[in-house]
């Protein structure tokens, strides 16, 4: 025979259960201070617990009642083979400005700027108006199998206008179905822009596509992910690279009531639970000005490499780097040389030290030893080693080579606060090089104490 309410609540009462079902009342229904002993009747304790039901159904009927998503959200459904998506569609036309920059420039883009901006010659053609632009809206930053996209933005340019079309799955049955749609609009394209996509989000589709048993339609595509051309570019001088910060320092764009990236994952969980587009909404809207951005990033990057633009002498050091990345050795030692005319600071160094290195490789020594010890004066560790080199086999002036180095590891070990210098000189690797010539050195001037006189007219710098 099965317990009576009685004996459950008898039960109940016992000590070992006592102080849990009190700190459950108390915590539910708030009940006042009881004497010690004292147990509450159960009809108050049912009374009480109707009392709280229908506070919380009326808290409920006062909540604003959920917005579809078709109200705020000017889209449509779309049926395929493997189910149903929610699509939406909109565009700019070329001559609006985004920000600062007009998208209609990218008609006169050269064939050949997208390879000297990435510095791939895997790259050689890329034509940003044959591409589409790519960026997703997922359940987690973190990446991984768990990890889904519910929005995928996409955006080319179609005459005169840049298209954007965003996919969205309602509910994670619907994943399928929105894979097919961006499977057929991507077929389309044999070339992708992504900022970050490289590291996130064509891995991520790549997952998603794979656990849906969907051929992955990009595994052929050239891609340029223009995270990596923006931080060689505009690091040297911008705090952060990330996407919206590039908006308002280089595009003069500045985003009103937007959505910070880190919440959209919650706002979907939010959505799949109460079905209410109110946050929903600003995600599409997220997600079309990155789509928009990166469209007008990559054809401000491109415009800032065609036509040397730039004025800051970091931004002209960065953007020597990036040509003489991609081999255009002339135009990159222009901006080197424009960056020490224009003052150049921090960066005065680094650029003496590239100028250095080109006049080394093209046979101008006496300019390249002029431009060392012009680096070294400037503190560049690099310097010193090539000037170290100088004494040690040019001129076999143990001495002078000898305090090259010393100096050259003072500095290194003590670390001059230099973030260029710190980045492209690898101040480990390059102390103990020195660590070593400087052995080398000590152990040459005690076996020749007089050395000093120059090498015959073949000698030639070793490392």
């Amino acid at each position: 025979m099965s317990p009576s309410l009685h004996d459950r609540l008898q039960q109940l009462r016992r000590p070992a259960a006592g102080s849990a079902l009190e700190s459950l009342e108390r915590e539910l229904l708030s009940p006042p201070a009881l004497a010690e002993g004292e147990i509450l009747p159960l009809k108050a304790r049912l009374q009480r617990l109707v009392a709280v039901a229908a506070q919380k159904e009326r808290e409920r009927r006062r909540a604003p009642a959920p917005v579809p998503l078709e109200e705020l959200v000017d889209g449509m459904r779309v049926e395929n083979e493997r189910g149903e998506f929610f699509r939406v569609d909109s565009g700019v036309h070329l001559e609006v400005r985004h920000g600062d920059v007009p998208l209609s420039r990218v008609q006169a883009i050269a064939p050949d700027t997208v390879r000297v901006l990435s510095g791939q010659p895997e790259l050689e053609g890329f034509d940003l108006r044959r591409a589409v632009f790519l960026d997703t809206e997922t359940t987690g930053l973190a990446g991984g199998s768990g990890t889904a996209a519910f929005l995928v933005g996409l955006g080319w340019f179609e005459g005169e206008r840049f298209r954007v079309r965003q996919c969205f799955m309602r509910d994670y049955h619907e994943e399928p179905a929105l894979l097919c749609g961006v499977a057929e609009e991507l077929a389309r394209f044999a070339q992708v822009v992504t900022f970050n996509g490289k590291m996130f989000d064509l891995p991520l589709l790549e997952t998603r596509f794979r656990l849906n048993r969907e051929r992955y339609p990009l595994a052929g595509a050239r891609h340029l992910d223009l995270l990596h051309p923006a931080r060689r570019l505009w690091k040297a001088r911008l705090e952060s690279c990330r996407l919206q910060a590039l908006e308002v320092e280089l595009m003069g764009l500045r985003r009103t009531g937007d959505l910070p990236g880190e919440e959209i994952p919650q706002v979907y969980f939010d959505w799949v639970r109460r079905r209410d587009a109110g946050r929903l909404a600003r995600v599409f809207e997220h997600n079309r000005q990155d789509i928009v951005s990166l469209a007008a990033l990559a054809v401000h990057a491109c415009r800032w490499v065609e036509e040397g633009s730039a004025e800051d002498p970091r931004d002209l050091y960065s953007l020597g780097r990036v040509l003489e990345r991609a081999r255009e050795f002339e135009k990159s030692e222009t901006q080197y040389t424009r960056a020490l005319a224009a003052g150049a600071g921090a960066v005065r160094g680094p650029a003496l030290v590239r100028l250095a290195w080109r006049a080394e490789r093209s046979g101008r020594h006496q300019r390249a030893l002029a431009l060392w010890r012009e680096a070294a004066e400037a503190g560049e560790p690099l310097a010193l080693r090539q000037l170290a080199i100088h004494h040690e086999h040019r001129t076999r002036d143990y001495a002078a080579a000898l305090a090259a180095v010393e100096r050259g590891l003072a500095l290194v070990e003590g670390d001059d606060g230099s973030e260029v210098g710190r980045r492209d000189l690898r101040r480990s690797r390059l102390a103990e090089a020195f660590a070593r010539r400087r052995k080398r050195l000590l152990r040459k001037a005690s076996r020749s104490p007089a050395a000093g006189t120059p090498p015959g007219p073949g000698s030639a710098p070793a490392s």
